[in-house]
């Protein structure tokens, strides 16, 4: 675990005083690690979003729940999952990924169709 991650933890748990608030994932925690599935590389997450992490693989992406996650260190290590519900949510989060557009300045585009 990096130092900037235990110092950030450690601020994180100093400020929760109302333990009935729902713990907001952070993606920074979760985005950007190799993921694996007993001791095997399966690929690495790119992003986190409605409580699963995406993993790119070789092939393909997959949407795995956050709760079968076993441990969150310098890699993701995870429990036992659906393989096809993940590669499912996986094709649908990278078909949606695939019509966001972009300006110039990187920001994105609303692509809003006037009411008819």
């Amino acid at each position: 675990m990096s130092i900037i991650s235990r110092i950030s933890g450690f601020f994180r748990n100093k400020n929760q005083d109302n333990p009935q608030k729902e713990k907001k994932l952070d993606a920074r925690e979760y985005t950007g690690k190799f993921v694996k599935q007993n001791g095997f590389e399966i690929g690495e997450s790119v992003a986190l979003e409605n409580n699963r992490i995406v993993v790119k693989s070789k092939d393909n992406y997959m949407a795995i729940p956050v709760d079968k996650i076993t441990a969150n260190t310098d890699f993701i290590a995870l429990g036992g999952f659906d393989m096809d519900e993940s590669l499912k949510f996986g094709k649908e989060w990278s078909e949606k990924r695939d019509t966001l557009k972009f300006d110039n300045n990187g920001m994105m585009i609303l692509d809003i169709q006037p009411p008819q």
